[in-house]
């Protein structure tokens, strides 16, 4: 089975006024997930990631958690952990892969990438090491803990952090707090990561790409399915809005009251070093999270008061690139409808982030603003492929 593919076309009319400079189209197949219908649960679990080759393992988690709301199953608070702990895995990886892969280009680098054979293997290893064969997404899925093999795989995480993109542990380098200790490391690190910031604030592109779009908020389940149950879903799953308004859902919307972002809003708004900082701090915090789960899972330090189960077959989940929601409905043991919500439909809405910050771009020099243009979509990173056209 093909992965859904697709790509997003964005046409930048710089000499025309801010509301029309900006044109987004998407080709990405929405209704993907129709391909479901009219099979079991099983069968289902098995062609998500068949259908998502990026950021399968956040597809799948909301998966299994909404067809397990739907047919009312228990659940296991230490499973459920584990789950979570493998989407934080992913995301690391997929934060990484745009970092080495894209940034060296970006920024006129030599491609000295690390050893990304290791970053292929990253979720495998934390899956045979939580779950029995390594299968993590199935109804029949079993813990098979092996705590001393776990916690290994996390030091790695943060060897590969410290050595390739940080020069320090990453705990250590997310304590930065302010603008001047960033650019402080900046000056001492001679990793991409450090010259692409550098770089940005050296050539006074730290505050290109302004946006007064707001930051998702918590959404609520029972208002979600009014949503997904409306006549103009399709509408909704293709350009979504909540409440009438635009949002972003971004590694920026999860670490916006870090006090190094709050540091780099107060003095440059949402701007491109704003969003580009919010990736590397997502991902310097990531090994502790991992270190924090590990020791609720080992000494089973969850809530014993049973939840209340309710079908709402809704499941909401932070995927690298945002929020990630699925909905799953199921009659006679068959799945009768399946939806999904992307959250690059939300950041690349044709009134949402992408367009303003594009909108909001300033310069003369035409090689110039297509560059700020592929850093301004980097930033907030689609899901599948774009093309850039600068008329």
């Amino acid at each position: 089975m093909k992965a859904i593919e697709g790509k997003i076309s964005i046409d930048l009319y710089p000499l025309s006024s801010s509301e029309d400079s900006v044109e987004i189209s998407s080709s990405r197949p929405l209704q993907a997930s129709k391909i479901l219908i009219g099979k079991t649960p099983e069968q289902a679990l098995s062609i998500i990631p068949l259908l998502f080759n990026i950021c399968g393992v956040a597809q799948s988690r909301a998966a299994l958690s909404s067809i397990q709301q739907s047919m009312l199953l228990d659940t296991n608070p230490a499973m459920e952990m584990s789950r979570d702990m493998l989407v934080l895995v992913e995301n690391a990886k997929e934060h990484m892969l745009r970092i080495f892969l894209d940034w060296p280009k970006l920024f006129n680098q030599d491609a000295n990438n690390p050893d990304l054979s290791y970053l292929s293997q990253l979720v495998d290893n934390f899956k045979s090491a939580i779950f029995y064969q390594g299968q993590a997404f199935s109804l029949n899925s079993k813990l098979d803990i092996d705590a001393a093999k776990v916690e290994t795989q996390i030091e790695k995480l943060e060897q590969y952090l410290d050595d390739y993109l940080f020069s320090m542990p990453p705990e250590y380098w997310s304590d930065n707090k302010n603008i001047a200790s960033l650019k402080q490391w900046t000056k001492h690190c001679n990793s991409i990561a450090a010259h692409a910031i550098n770089t940005i604030c050296e050539q006074g592109w730290a505050s290109q790409g302004y946006t007064n779009c707001n930051q998702l908020p918590e959404l609520d389940n029972e208002t979600l399915i009014n949503y997904f149950n409306a006549d103009d879903v399709e509408q909704f799953i293709a350009q979504p809005e909540w409440k009438g308004c635009c949002y972003e859902t971004t590694a920026l919307t999860r670490q916006f009251e870090h006090p190094l972002i709050q540091s780099l809003y107060r003095e440059f708004h949402t701007t491109l070093i704003t969003r580009w900082v919010a990736r590397l701090i997502e991902l310097a915090s990531i090994p502790q999270q991992l270190h924090s789960m590990l020791k609720h899972l080992i000494k089973k330090n969850f809530n014993n008061n049973p939840e209340q189960k309710i079908n709402q077959g809704l499941t909401q989940i932070e995927a690298a690139r945002g929020r990630l929601i699925h909905r799953v409905e199921i009659n006679q043991e068959l799945i009768s409808n399946y939806q999904i919500l992307a959250p690059t439909e939300w950041n690349f809405h044709p009134r949402g982030i992408i367009t303003q910050s594009l909108a909001s771009l300033k310069s003369n020099d035409k090689k110039e603003l297509r560059h700020l243009a592929h850093l301004m979509i980097n930033a907030i990173d689609p899901c599948v492929g774009y093309e850039l056209r600068i008329h």
